[in-house]
């Protein structure tokens, strides 16, 4: 009985200590440009820490970031121009379903690509945190 015992405290002391690890919190928002959601690019956090997390925007503005910091972030918020996909030879065919749609691209300015010039921070805390970033 003993050794069935000491199993059991084992086994709970393990998944104790191993739910008790760091969890992740997740970012969720939308980012708009002059109102209307923008189609692609990434939402970029850089904590206190220096730890930077991004996701990406997908085409309707929404974003998810999974992370473990915690606390103030400076926020940047990339663009890129989109290319339209070319079809090549040889590989797998591409599934442009899936892909932003490049007549449907916005410019935004330089500044917001860079979290100390994007004049945009938040505070996150554990759990889930709701962050829609309007630009300008």
């Amino acid at each position: 009985m003993r050794p069935l015992l000491n199993s059991v405290l084992t086994l709970s002391i393990l998944v104790f200590v191993g739910c008790g690890g760091s969890s992740e919190t997740k970012v969720t928002g939308t980012v708009t440009y002059k109102g209307k959601p923008l189609n692609s690019g990434y939402v970029l956090l850089k904590f206190e820490n220096n730890n930077e997390v991004n996701g990406q925007i997908l085409g309707d503005g929404t974003f998810e970031i999974y992370t473990t910091d915690r606390g103030k972030a400076l926020i940047a918020v990339g663009s890129p121009k989109i290319e339209p996909v070319k079809e090549t030879r040889g590989g797998p065919p591409v599934d442009t379903s899936k892909l932003p749609d490049p007549a449907k691209w916005v410019e935004i300015p330089a500044k917001y690509a860079d979290p100390a010039t994007s004049s945009k921070e938040v505070t996150i805390k554990s759990g889930i945190n709701t962050v829609n970033i309007d630009l300008e």
